[in-house]
């Protein structure tokens, strides 16, 4: 069984001229909803043996905080097959594989490209949102278990 925690990066910057959209990073409320999502993480359990997210610095920075804020010395490791425009067929497959919990942070609409790959589900990952998908290897499936917004996170 493999747990995919699925996280689409904070608030960041603004895309304006002269500012390349791979370098915008985390604002300060982007900051925030990843350390509410680690600690919603924490209080269900889940404590992540792999990590990965796409290469632009504001999934990097989102990735970091959460493995930061739940005490993780794991290292997120970057991976182009999380960059927005890119075919989740690939990365799903190389998921399927894996054991364990996942922690995985990209982009819309990568991501939800991602779990209609696993799931079949047509979801919308809003952003700082969080989508939980398990992964039966015996049983060759996989279904979303849990789809938050922020806006629920902060209500719990």
């Amino acid at each position: 069984m493999t747990t995919l925690i699925i996280v689409r990066h904070g608030e960041s910057e603004p895309q304006n001229e002269g500012t390349s959209d791979k370098d915008r990073q985390l604002v300060k409320k982007g900051v925030k909803q990843m350390k509410r999502i680690a600690e919603f993480l924490e209080e269900m359990d889940y404590e992540p043996t792999q990590a990965f997210t796409s290469p632009l610095i504001r999934a990097v920075q989102s990735a970091e905080v959460i493995l930061d804020e739940m005490g993780l010395k794991l290292k997120a490791e970057t991976l182009n097959d999380l960059l927005p425009d890119e075919d989740p067929s690939p990365l799903a497959e190389k998921l399927k594989m894996m054991q364990g919990t996942v922690l995985i942070v990209g982009h819309e609409p990568q991501l939800s490209k991602l779990i209609k790959s696993l799931t079949s589900g047509e979801v919308e990952l809003k952003r700082g949102g969080l989508a939980i998908v398990e992964i039966d290897q015996v049983e060759g499936s996989s279904k979303l278990e849990m789809l938050i917004t922020q806006k629920a996170l902060k209500l719990i």
